[in-house]
């Protein structure tokens, strides 16, 4: 299906943003389109969380009156969130649906994105230079992907001491919005600038005493949640490398 049939409709709400630990939510059905055994589901509002900025996208059901999907993927075409997946029976506009996440995978995210960050400051700290994400993926098979060469030198064992220390101090994590022209004022350690699309706000993710950069992902709230990071191993190619990480 051609995604871009529904972004006349209105902008989806989304809920994760600012209830990251909602598991269960009701929304309303705006559009919902059948093919064969799938199908694609707009709600007015929406706990899942699409795959983007690093993260993967949420699982879990969606169920109405008279049918209910199993959401195997979540996609954001302009300000609409679309629900994928596999259908039994229907759905029908303006119905009332009841919105549940699959939440071993969503908490499983929500760490692994908090320890991405963690793992940018620690990088920071150790190499002693500023430092450029290029990608990153922050769910099973976690890795993010920096600027530059990586040096053989680099103590690896140190990156997770730095890291660690974090997560065990139970540092806050919050998150909220800032227009364009103040963005300077509040993000700091950012090493994902290059990155971010030209926006009139921007949402900040701050770690306390760690770093503040704009993202559009879910986050634990304090990074004891996290446990432990685990830098598994690094692969390098010309001017890049990538950390592999676990928790």
């Amino acid at each position: 299906m051609d995604l871009s049939l529904l972004t006349s409709l209105k902008s989806t709400i989304k809920i994760f943003y600012d209830e990251p630990y909602s598991k269960v939510y009701d929304a309303t059905v705006l559009k919902f389109v059948h093919e064969g055994s799938k199908g694609y589901l707009v709600l007015d509002k929406t706990i899942f969380h699409p795959q983007g900025g690093g993260q993967p996208s949420d699982v879990g059901q969606i169920v109405g009156s008279m049918g209910k999907m199993d959401v195997r993927k979540v996609m954001e075409k302009g300000n609409v969130i679309v629900h994928w997946g596999k259908v039994e029976g229907n759905f029908v506009e303006n119905e009332a649906v009841k919105c549940e996440l699959s939440w071993p995978e969503r908490f499983y995210n929500m760490r692994a994105h908090t320890a991405g960050h963690i793992l940018d400051y620690a990088l920071l700290k150790v190499m002693g230079k500023p430092i450029t994400t290029l990608s990153a993926n922050h769910g099973p098979n976690a890795y993010i992907e920096y600027e530059g060469n990586f040096s053989k030198n680099l103590n690896i064992c140190k990156i997770m001491e730095v890291a660690n220390e974090i997560v065990s101090l139970g540092k806050n994590v919050k998150s909220y919005y800032v227009r364009k022209e103040l963005v300077d004022k509040f993000i700091f350690n950012a090493p994902n600038l290059g990155r971010v699309p030209d926006l009139e706000v921007y949402r900040i993710v701050e770690i306390e005493d760690v770093n503040a950069m704009p993202c559009g992902g879910t986050h634990v709230a304090n990074t004891k949640e996290i446990e432990k990071i685990k830098i598994n191993r690094i692969e390098e190619s010309i001017n890049k490398f990538k950390v592999f990480y676990s928790i």
